[in-house]
């Protein structure tokens, strides 16, 4: 299975955001909850994670820590968020549970 890139995941998180009100509600509520869940891994407790709602006239730009010292996940933490361990693909829908869509999804290589 292909590791995901922090920005795939991101797209991931916001596709399924899109199309469920409910995961968005959490998603919003309690971030690091739902990406915990989403990807079947627990982020480093030094890491924050905050959910931003875009508006049609509000632009945000993420810009990246001028030194990848501050603020960036190590190799062996961001293998525990973007290996997909024990990730599969499902087909029809997902439902959600304690106000969270927990999906489990492969990624298609082809598409990278």
């Amino acid at each position: 299975m292909a590791k995901m890139t922090r920005g795939e995941m991101q797209d991931l998180l916001a596709k399924f955001a899109i199309e469920n009100p409910t995961y968005r509600d959490a998603l919003l509520k309690n971030p690091r909850s739902v990406i915990e869940k989403q990807f079947n891994s627990n982020l480093p407790n030094n890491v924050t994670v905050k959910a931003i709602e875009e508006s049609a006239d509000v632009i945000y730009v993420v810009v990246p820590p001028a030194s990848a010292q501050v603020g960036e996940l190590d190799d062996s933490d961001l293998e525990k968020v973007a290996g997909g361990s024990g990730m599969t693909k499902i087909k029809g829908d997902a439902k959600c549970e304690s106000g969270a869509l927990n999906t489990v999804v492969s990624i298609n290589a082809s598409l990278i």
